[in-house]
């Protein structure tokens, strides 16, 4: 017996309608330098800040919280064009990368100033820092052990699917807590809303940060390093200086 609800409107695709729709819109913008998407996705989170900080009314926050979406929403769609154009370059990636960690630690501490909480500033801007330290620390570490020629600043997607399917299932639950919309929804009730969503937010950073080090410790444990290459024997077995 098949499912009532149609293959194209599963329970995933439901929860990450914003991914989804930006993957859908990608293919069409590869005239554009991924660069340049990235720049437009730090631009919008920069008004977005701004907008939430300097205001105290329901529409400041309903304002700032879209368009803080907006940016996260486009920041899906630079990387498919870079690698759609052959355009992904470590530096470009790193560019990716920051915009969204710098973005996500700022939106901590503006709204604790905002709603005039020291606390989430400190914890959650320190929470969303960690988290970062941490992807960007494995990914550098995996790039070098298993030669990868890009290094995945955010290694999520290689770490996954080495996991065993309980992890996954925590890995998913956690990706639906953060995703962008949530803070839209929660800044319809205000600063207050705004400032609930940010301490979950920071509840589920604390654990994904838990599951990034579970799941790097297992990927170590079940992957090979990459052997060296002929090039990497040559430069071993040159004499060095005395």
């Amino acid at each position: 017996m098949t499912s009532g609800m149609p293959p194209a409107m599963t329970r995933d695709r439901l929860l990450n309608w914003d991914r989804d729709t930006a993957l859908a819109i990608a293919p069409r913008l590869t005239w554009l330098h991924p660069n340049w998407i990235t720049t437009a996705s730090l631009i919008l989170a920069l008004v977005g800040l701004a907008v939430i900080w300097r205001g105290t009314d329901w529409a400041s926050a309903v304002t700032g919280a879209g368009l803080i979406f907006a940016s996260r929403w486009i920041d899906w769609i630079d990387g498919h064009v870079a690698r759609a154009t052959s355009r992904a370059t470590n530096l470009g990636g790193l560019y990716d990368i920051a915009v969204g960690y710098v973005t996500m630690v700022l939106v901590m501490v503006v709204i604790g100033l905002r709603q005039n909480d020291p606390t989430l500033v400190w914890v959650g801007g320190g929470a969303a820092v960690l988290l970062r330290l941490v992807l960007m620390g494995v990914g550098w570490g995996l790039a070098k052990r298993q030669r990868l020629e890009v290094v995945p600043w955010n290694p999520q997607k290689l770490l996954t699917p080495r996991q065993r399917p309980a992890m996954r299932r925590v890995k998913w639950g956690l990706d639906v807590c953060r995703n962008d919309y949530w803070i839209v929804l929660f800044a319809v009730a205000g600063g207050d809303g705004l400032q609930v969503w940010a301490w979950a937010y920071t509840g589920v950073v604390v654990a994904l940060t838990i599951w990034v080090a579970a799941a790097t410790a297992r990927y170590v444990r079940r992957v090979h390093p990459a052997a060296p290459t002929q090039e990497d024997r040559g430069l071993q077995s040159e004499p060095g200086p005395c």
